[in-house]
């Protein structure tokens, strides 16, 4: 599975012409526990939305060519691949009142050369607001969706969103904020002409969240820049930008007004060195075992498959132990990230140990996550308030003093899998 996601990082454009269909219905309570499900849809595109004028903004969703099902069950007679998108926007300004919402529609031929069909699709998005995006993408061929929310932020005179990441050698757009050796990149303003912008560079932010009972907490925002310089736009080189960490741009003499770009690392989403892999492991408590019994000096993948198989003393239940908990990171990652990596994040933290929630409902700038597959009881209930966050528009946190639990729950959790069992809630 986790080769699978590589492709999520290569890129082809096609644009392609499609109709639209706009509504005005209101926003309806529902159970969106799919969106960070990936087992519930055979889509798993990667999107990013951009502003790109005074009054829209700009979707860009690429699709992996061999996720789509292509069939002769058409009027052309032709193996096509038939791919609807769907957009609902929302107004955080004015109770989350749906305010646009278009469907388009696309064909597409079979070529094997393809790794991925991109596609563009304008919102219309002014400044003064803040808006939160629905995309549904539908496979219509194999009736396969995936939905995903995206928050567009125009309430400020500068925005991250006004800053277009695009790839050097061939302007098109990025789909992510992360720097990588394979992809050099540029950086514009929809309506500004920058020359230069000045770069904060902050370490990578090495803290995990505290165990969801605990109130008090670490501060998680950077406060001094470890270095400082500045970048010409027509010479940007990936050497500059080498070390793992944030790099924000901005033509401002502070960390203001500007984008943030991420090194977390060349395979990240993905995790398989033995420092990526060992690290998560903190949230089990004991991962300096892992160092002390390692008497080569330097972490192994060796080490950490003892780790999983001290807990089982079985090697096939290890594997499948293994397995699950680097799902939930990697996932977590894709899912998550914001200015450190996901797994990092609350929300990441309490996605590995508890895994997927039975219910998920978006309210505004919250999320809450319910734990209760039985529907007996009161089951566990986690909200996340999104926070404003010069790095981030993906940037939420847990509200510690709605937690109606005891620490009883976590430490349960964390002991099973320490005890070499999967935790789902109430198993």
């Amino acid at each position: 599975m986790l080769a699978r996601y590589k492709y999520l990082f290569y890129s082809i454009i096609i644009l392609l012409i499609g109709s639209c269909k706009v509504s005005d219905k209101t926003t309806i309570p529902r159970n969106l526990q799919r969106i960070y499900n990936p087992a519930s849809t055979s889509l798993h595109p990667e999107t990013e939305v951009y502003n790109i004028s005074d009054s829209s903004s700009l979707i860009v969703e690429k699709i992996y060519a061999k996720e789509l099902l292509y069939n002769q069950a058409n009027s052309e007679n032709k193996l096509l691949a038939r791919v609807l998108i769907k957009y609902n926007l929302y107004d955080l300004n004015n109770k989350q009142k749906l305010t646009d919402s278009v469907t388009t529609t696309y064909k597409l031929d079979k070529n094997p050369k393809k790794i991925f069909y991109t596609f563009e699709i304008p919102v219309n998005a002014i400044i003064g607001k803040d808006y939160l995006l629905e995309i549904i993408t539908i496979d219509q061929n194999r009736n396969s969706r995936q939905f995903s929310f995206f928050r567009i932020s125009r309430s400020n005179e500068y925005n991250n969103q006004d800053f277009i990441v695009f790839k050097k050698n061939n302007n098109d757009y990025l789909t992510n904020h992360f720097i990588k050796n394979s992809t050099p990149f540029g950086i514009k303003h929809y309506k500004e002409s920058f020359d230069s912008l000045n770069v904060f560079y902050f370490k990578k932010n090495e803290f995990i969240p505290e165990p969801p009972h605990i109130k008090d907490t670490i501060p998680e925002d950077f406060i001094h820049a470890d270095s400082v310089w500045v970048c010409y736009l027509d010479s940007i080189e990936y050497e500059s930008f080498a070390e793992e960490g944030v790099y924000y741009f901005t033509s401002e003499e502070k960390a203001i007004n500007g984008v943030a770009l991420y090194n977390f690392g060349s395979g990240f989403p993905i995790i398989q060195t033995p420092n990526q892999l060992y690290k998560p492991l903190e949230y089990l408590g004991n991962s300096e075992i892992i160092s002390e019994n390692d008497s080569t000096g330097k972490l192994t993948k060796l080490a950490i498959d003892n780790f999983w198989l001290d807990r089982t003393n079985n090697v096939n239940k290890s594997r499948e132990l293994l397995k699950e908990y680097y799902s939930r990171v990697m996932f977590a990652n894709m899912y998550f990230t914001s200015f450190k990596e996901g797994w990092r994040s609350d929300r990441g933290m309490v996605y590995i140990i508890y895994g997927l929630p039975d219910y998920l409902y978006k309210a505004g700038e919250e999320e809450r996550w319910i734990y209760n597959p039985t529907s007996i009881g009161p089951g566990i209930s986690f909200s996340f308030k999104f926070r404003k966050n010069l790095y981030s528009l993906n940037h939420y946190v847990l509200e510690r003093d709605k937690i109606k639990t005891t620490g009883w729950d976590w430490d349960e959790a964390v002991k099973m899998w320490n005890s070499g069992e999967i935790f789902y809630y109430q198993n």
